[in-house]
């Protein structure tokens, strides 16, 4: 695996992880107001729009406990397959209210949508605010599936983005009979989707990323999917890794380095490249029909 990461400057550290400098559509200081307005609007448009077809259900346990929004409109089935989306925002920034847009285009399609929200690391106390956030959306992936058992629903996919991306990184490698999940149950979880995410996060204990969250480099080893040792024999569902073609080198190599680890342990692993996207409007532009990636994310869910 590849360290050389350790002989970045602060600086350049943070051109390489500031995905922002890299678009080809605005100025860097204007790309996230205008994503930031487009995915409040769309959002707000739709939880109007879909009225009595969204929930709001609890989950977890202490401080471990969270809320999930849960889209699931009249023309979706009980027993309809289920995408689990878990935004990113750095672990630090917005919100799951933020992505209720991205529900619509799977809603219409019949399949339901559950959107856990997760506490932002600058407001855990217990200093490891890594650490709980993986166990919080473990937490709320444990319920889904349960769900999914008890509505005999046949499929449970997880998509996130960017920091998101990391977190499906780690549930896709969770060992789920630690939270008493059956084997038949664990069986239903038929693919993940990391879209523009990271899988070695050491290099942002040194960036502008951890000016807020201070974490550790233990911290940071143990969120790391790349460093996270696969156990032998055990099979894991396919994993596909979407990366912007505008994203920037050092997320094309975690991405590629993080395929190959999989590949070698003879896992699914696929890695795509989303033509004439960037890190933001990857997600943006999913509210458009014929859009190649939600394209590619149907094609994978509706089999």
């Amino acid at each position: 695996m590849n360290e050389y990461w350790n002989s970045f400057t602060r600086e350049k550290t943070d051109e390489q992880y500031n995905p922002t400098l890299w678009n080809h559509r605005l100025p860097p200081e204007k790309l996230l107001p205008a994503h930031v307005e487009f995915t409040e609007s769309h959002s707000s448009n739709y939880r109007q729009a879909i009225k009595g077809g969204l929930q709001t259900v609890s989950f977890g346990e202490g401080e471990l406990s969270g809320s999930m929004d849960v889209f699931r409109p009249e023309n979706v089935a009980e027993d309809a397959p289920i995408v689990i989306y878990i935004h990113g925002g750095w672990w630090q920034w917005f919100s799951k209210e933020q992505f209720s847009f991205l529900a619509e285009p799977f809603n219409r399609k019949g399949i339901a949508v559950y959107m856990p929200g997760y506490r932002m690391a600058q407001d855990w106390n217990n200093g490891v605010p890594m650490e709980s956030i993986v166990k919080q959306t473990q937490y709320a992936m444990a319920k889904v599936l349960k769900e999914a058992e008890q509505r005999g629903t046949p499929a449970v996919y997880l998509v996130g983005h960017s920091a998101g991306g990391q977190l499906v990184g780690m549930l896709h490698q969770t060992d789920w009979s630690q939270f008493d999940i059956s084997k038949s149950t664990q069986d239903k979880f038929k693919g993940a989707f990391s879209l523009a995410g990271l899988f070695d996060i050491r290099p942002l204990v040194n960036s502008f990323v951890n000016d807020t969250i201070n974490m550790s480099m233990e911290s940071a080893e143990k969120v790391s999917p790349q460093l996270m040792p696969l156990r032998e024999g055990r099979k894991l569902c396919p994993l596909h890794l979407i990366v912007p073609e505008f994203d920037t080198p050092e997320f094309f190599r975690q991405t590629k380095e993080y395929q190959e680890k999989l590949l070698k342990s003879g896992n699914p692993c696929h890695f795509i490249i989303a033509n004439n996207r960037d890190h933001l409007d990857v997600l943006e532009r999913l509210v458009v029909e014929d859009d190649e990636v939600l394209s590619y994310l149907l094609n994978h869910i509706l089999v």
